[in-house]
């Protein structure tokens, strides 16, 4: 049920976006002609992200046949990389949205290819200036290429500044709060073994981090 409760989310999130995206295309032709700025864009982002929070709850058959139900909460830093490509709209001089994907880390040994779509609102009315600008996301992505129902749910916002290059480059000093929920695998301490997936009941964990990236945006 999982798929299906994301499926219905990223269609509910779309839905106010499409319609922003409608009233711009009413514009007059002459505004269109106009325009300092691509309709489309494209571009790649690269971040550190710094995690600092961490709750996690598992629950499964250990090797002696017992039940077992373990929650912890970590604050311990640990650090990770991401990379994402992105493909999008400017729907007007001040508003984007985009579809990101990539490869991403989540966790000591969690990885994610996420999927999610950003709005991307910008100051300032001169596309061609740099801009200071804010942003939201959310989306899910899956952990596991062997189990590829195993998604999780990932979401952040943010802001940076954007340095004009010139009318179709940017580029982008982004700083954001980043959520994720995701189903780890759960490490069975007394026989040193990740617990397999018959025995496993229950593995969620929420992870809270702080990304600090460069993006360029064409």
């Amino acid at each position: 049920m999982r798929w299906k409760t994301f499926i219905s989310f990223l269609v509910l999130l779309v839905l106010p976006f499409s319609a922003i995206w409608a009233g711009e295309r009413d514009r007059s032709t002459s505004e269109n002609a106009a325009r300092q700025y691509p309709r489309f864009t494209f571009g790649v982002e690269s971040s550190y992200a710094l995690t600092f929070l961490n709750f996690s709850h598992f629950n499964f058959i250990s090797s002696d046949g017992s039940r077992r139900d373990e929650r912890a909460v970590s604050t311990s830093l640990f650090s990770n990389g991401q990379f994402l490509v992105h493909g999008g709209v400017n729907v007007s001089r001040n508003v984007n949205i985009s579809i990101y994907t990539g490869y991403s880390g989540i966790y000591r040994g969690e990885r994610m290819v996420p999927v999610s779509l950003r709005f991307t609102w910008l100051s300032g009315t001169d596309p061609l200036k740099n801009r200071w600008m804010a942003f939201c996301s959310a989306g899910g992505g899956i952990n596991d290429i062997t189990d590829p129902w195993n998604l999780s749910a990932e979401g952040r916002i943010g802001g940076g500044y954007r340095f004009s290059l010139n009318r179709s480059v940017k580029l982008d000093v982004l700083l954001a709060f980043q959520e994720c929920y995701t189903h780890p695998r759960a490490y069975e301490s007394d026989v040193g073994n990740y617990v397999p997936a018959e025995r496993l009941r229950r593995n969620d964990a929420y992870i809270s981090a702080v990304t600090i990236g460069l993006a360029l945006t064409f």
